[in-house]
């Protein structure tokens, strides 16, 4: 069976410059979910592209190769260019002559308009084994809605034949009244489409060439138009509201499989929301307003509480994350804890039992075993040691101006409050650094640093001082 994914159109409802099927529903295409679902149960998909082609044809392949691996997708999937854009008839003319040899010998054909993100391959499973079972040669699936504006209509006559599709710029105004309508989903046996594709003609309202005026039944020919009876599937988008309600749904989906699959426990499902691409692998807490964006892993046992950000990170078991976190390409290790209100930039790994408190920010930083950074922090460029203790109002001073320089604290070191580590520099292991100071050379292991200015203490200074300052001006002395 071949698959012809169409995704061709502009999506000038969008009011967008960006393609419709690249508007993103669970952090991925909206035209992922279609594909998906021909992957699912053919042996070849045709893509066809058009408005900005090449951007589309990028994001589908980046989000196909991720699930069904590279070398899958080199022998599957096929692109094929449309422009101008003539119709979902001429489309599919295309996609027939860039298969080619794979659409000669096969026997089915699906085509699925590339707006349907909530499309499921059981559902075209289904569809394409009732068509078998039905000995139809072409073939439909409908719903019903009491807002079929833009859609196009099923004509069925009084007995209930489906008859043929009126799109809407072509309908009378009894055809416009009618509530079932085209999902977009086709089925065709490839005998029929290859012979009968070449013969559609575009005298139409929108002088476009129809794949629609290819169904319906006819003498010898068996067509049918198969009514869903719960529509979710067969949602389009057009607008940017039917998107917010398809991702909506999408989203709903996605959390309840999690649930089902892998007991994740959202607090706030309306609330949170979760990547596609993410992985979970066990039981874990996902808090109120939690985002989990990327190829983002979750481990079993992990506590996510509430307001945090997560992009392309990987969170261990039994990891913490408290509220108002922001972390993006790094690792929390297991057991470790994070926040509230702390910072992780790409490239912060934290091993085994880190503790990272509240207003801490980070990059570019690996955290040894045990490790802890409080509160009040700014380590960029840094390695810090296994138990070593980084004190309130640390920084490390790691740019000069004109390039980054590494810090590196060694085991079981203790760094003062309100230090300032400046890079590049090596503090060994058990050292000490004692407040306020400002290291600006290597620390052997086991010493002491201290830096500061003497306190100076001026009795009754202040008290003099003060006076000074009530005295009326132009009182003399």
């Amino acid at each position: 069976m071949v698959g012809i994914l169409l995704a061709a159109g502009r999506g000038t409802r969008m009011k967008s410059e960006t393609p419709k099927v690249l508007f993103d529903v669970n952090d991925e295409p909206l035209c992922m979910a279609p594909f998906r679902a021909l992957a699912s149960c053919c042996d070849k998909i045709v893509v066809v592209v058009g408005y900005r082609g090449a951007d589309v044809k990028l994001a589908l392949s980046e989000a196909a190769k991720r699930e069904m691996g590279a070398a899958r997708f080199e022998s599957q999937v096929l692109f094929v260019t449309q422009d101008p854009p003539r119709g979902t008839g001429d489309a599919v003319r295309r996609a027939i002559e860039g298969a080619g040899h794979a659409v000669s010998k096969s026997e089915e054909i699906i085509v699925l308009n590339g707006d349907l993100p909530l499309i499921r391959g059981t559902t075209i499973e289904r569809f394409a084994k009732t068509c078998r079972a039905e000995r139809a040669s072409s073939a439909c699936l409908s719903f019903r809605t009491s807002n079929p504006k833009g859609l196009g209509r099923i004509l069925r006559d009084e007995t209930g034949v489906f008859t043929g599709i009126r799109e809407e710029a072509d309908a009378s105004a009894d055809e416009k009244r009618i509530r079932e309508v085209n999902g977009g989903v086709y089925y065709f046996s490839a005998e029929l489409l290859t012979r009968e594709i070449s013969s559609l003609q575009s005298g139409n309202a929108q002088g476009e060439f129809y794949l629609t005026d290819l169904l319906g039944a006819k003498p010898g020919r068996r067509s049918e138009a198969m009514l869903v009876r719960a529509p979710n599937d067969l949602m389009g988008v057009n607008t940017t509201w039917e998107l917010a309600q398809a991702r909506r749904i999408a989203q709903s989906r996605l959390q309840r499989a999690l649930c089902e699959e892998k007991g994740v426990d959202f607090r706030d499902p309306a609330s949170a929301f979760v990547s596609a691409r993410a992985q979970f692998h066990g039981s874990c807490t996902i808090g109120p307003g939690v985002s989990i964006l990327g190829d983002s892993v979750i481990e079993a046992g992990v506590v996510i509480e509430g307001q945090v950000l997560l992009e392309k990170a990987i969170v261990r078991q039994n990891a913490k994350i408290l509220w108002g976190c922001v972390i993006r390409e790094s690792t929390v290790g297991v057991r470790s804890s994070v926040g509230p209100l702390a910072h992780l930039r790409p490239g912060t790994e934290l091993e085994e039992g880190v503790r990272i408190g509240n207003f801490v920010e980070t990059k570019k930083t690996r955290f040894g075993k045990n490790a802890k950074a409080a509160h009040l922090t700014y380590l960029g460029d840094a390695e810090i040691g296994e138990e070593a203790n980084i004190g309130c109002g640390t920084i490390t001073c790691n740019y000069d101006g004109f390039q980054k320089h590494r810090t590196k604290v060694g085991a079981r070191a203790f760094v003062g409050s309100d230090t300032q580590l400046i890079a590049p520099v090596v503090i060994g292991d058990d050292a000490y650094i004692a407040s306020g100071t400002a290291v600006t050379q290597d620390i052997p292991s086991g010493a002491l640093a201290l830096a500061r200015a003497n306190l100076v203490i001026k009795p009754e200074y202040a008290k003099r001082l003060l006076d000074k300052k009530k005295k009326p001006s132009g009182s003399g002395k």
